[in-house]
């Protein structure tokens, strides 16, 4: 008997045991919105890396730690705009093309994220507006999975990693289909949950810290390639000699692009036309290798007068670029509509039509009084699949004209190893914490050195243009 007593005690102790050491791994299963988590509450994410909310969020919905745990919002009604419990966090959408990204990314500390049977990744979006859904394993690099909607919404991660891959970064951002086409602040996010497995408690390493680069005082740097051929198209009819931030709008717009040309890439095709003045376009200087003092020179002697021939411009512009291969980018600036009787989008239709591999993005500058002016600079970019962009200060053109190049960074641990290489402007890495050095690579380069990341910190830096490069302050 008392053998027997012993083999059960020392049975039960062993089940005991097995259950400890397994940890989380015995955690009861639960069900959201008809989809059910073997691991339970401790399949959703648990911690906030970094939050930005873009425009048209307000106070009540703008807390991050709403996305975090099980969700909690009563069905699909909440859209984060009114009369709805702020259960939710929204990413709100951008008000132009200039102004920031809304975007969250979350960390999964007690599970990661793995392919399994099925789908494997489930976004409680409230609102039904369309959410972008990328995945990490360090916080630094990520793969996109796709843009859904739905509570949940219901990924299968399958197609974009391998088996063995797990994952514990996600990050969610908005949309671009739905700027300006909503009065709702984007998608609004309640709880994100991941298929996978448990992480014992002692296996769990250390939080990371973030890193983050932002250009002080702009809205957003934009994100991509910088075009091969770029012609700039400065707008210097009698219009630019009005009055504007104490100076005048020709004074403000020569000393932005003088700036600009400071970051433009070594061995980019530039060229400068100006107008003003029915059927009086000038080409200041041919597209052909970046020649920055001769730019300079051209900038500084641009003088204002008569009305604007934006149409005649761009017929003009059709022979700048012959004979020149790859795409083409026109830049566009200019403070008011065609008044020489021109069909500007016409105009811009025939270039394409003209076999160009081209784009025209325009920045209308200090329009917004103007009633219907700003529609029909947009209707040009349009035309090509540009970019319009609203400027009305001095900073809202510099970043507007900043837009088309990219200034790229690199984080470097104490060992001088490359950990990290981004832009700026865009989201930066999640690290573990230490000392950093931290390369602008700008023109000429900025070094950073000793920027420490600490444990579930953020590290800002903010990047301000001066006259002879960049400054940068971080803390």
């Amino acid at each position: 008997m008392r053998s027997k007593s012993r083999e059960v005690i020392i049975g039960a102790m062993v089940l005991l045991l097995v259950s400890i050491a397994a940890g989380v791994a015995v955690a009861q299963s639960t069900t959201y919105a008809g989809v059910t988590f073997p691991l339970g509450d401790l399949s959703f994410a648990d911690r906030v890396i970094s939050y930005v909310a873009a425009s048209c969020v307000d106070r009540p919905y703008a807390d991050a730690s709403a996305a975090l745990g099980p969700p909690d919002c009563r069905g699909n009604s909440c859209n984060g705009c009114a009369g709805c419990d702020p259960c939710a966090v929204a990413l709100g959408f951008r008000l132009s093309e200039i102004d920031n990204r809304g975007y969250l990314v979350l960390e999964f500390t007690d599970n990661v994220l793995r392919n399994v049977a099925g789908d494997d990744l489930f976004v409680y979006i409230t609102n039904n507006k369309a959410c972008r859904v990328e995945i990490s394993t360090d916080g630094s690099n990520y793969i996109l999975v796709g843009e859904v909607t739905g509570y949940p919404a219901k990924i299968d991660i399958a197609p974009f990693v391998s088996p063995d891959q797990k994952f514990r970064f996600v990050r969610l951002s908005d949309v671009p289909a739905d700027e300006g086409k909503s009065r709702c602040p984007g998608p609004s996010i309640d709880a994100v949950g991941a298929m996978g497995d448990p992480v014992a408690t002692q296996e769990r390493g250390t939080a990371f810290g973030s890193l983050e680069l932002l250009p002080a005082g702009s809205l957003a740097l934009s994100v991509g390639s910088a075009p091969q051929n770029l012609l700039i198209i400065l707008d210097t009819s009698s219009s630019m000699s009005e009055p504007f931030e104490g100076s005048t709008k020709i004074a403000v717009a020569k000393q932005v692009l003088s700036d600009l040309i400071g970051d433009l890439p070594d061995g980019m095709d530039v060229g400068l036309r100006i107008f003003g003045g029915c059927e009086n376009s000038q080409l200041l200087l041919p597209i052909a290798t970046l020649d920055r003092t001769a730019l300079h020179a051209r900038i500084t002697a641009i003088k204002t007068g008569g009305p604007t021939p934006i149409a005649y411009t761009l017929e003009q512009a059709k022979n700048d670029f012959a004979n020149i291969p790859d795409k083409k980018l026109i830049l566009l600036v200019s403070d008011g509509q065609e008044t020489c009787h021109g069909k500007p989008v016409q105009a811009a239709k025939d270039l394409l039509a003209a076999g160009y591999d081209l784009r025209i993005d325009v920045v209308g500058f200090d329009v917004a009084g103007q009633d219907g002016t700003a529609d029909k600079l947009r209707q040009i970019a349009d035309a090509t699949h540009g970019t319009y962009y609203a400027a009305q200060s001095s900073q809202q053109l510099r970043t507007a004209l900043q837009s088309i190049i990219t200034v790229r960074y690199q984080v470097f641990d104490s060992t001088g190893k490359k950990v990290f290489d981004g832009v700026l402007g865009e989201t930066g890495p999640q690290l573990p914490p230490g000392s950093y050095r931290v390369v602008l690579l700008s023109n000429p380069p900025l070094v950073l050195e000793n920027v420490v990341v600490q444990s579930g910190e953020t590290t800002k830096i903010q990047v301000t243009r001066t006259e002879n490069g960049y400054k940068a302050d971080h803390k």
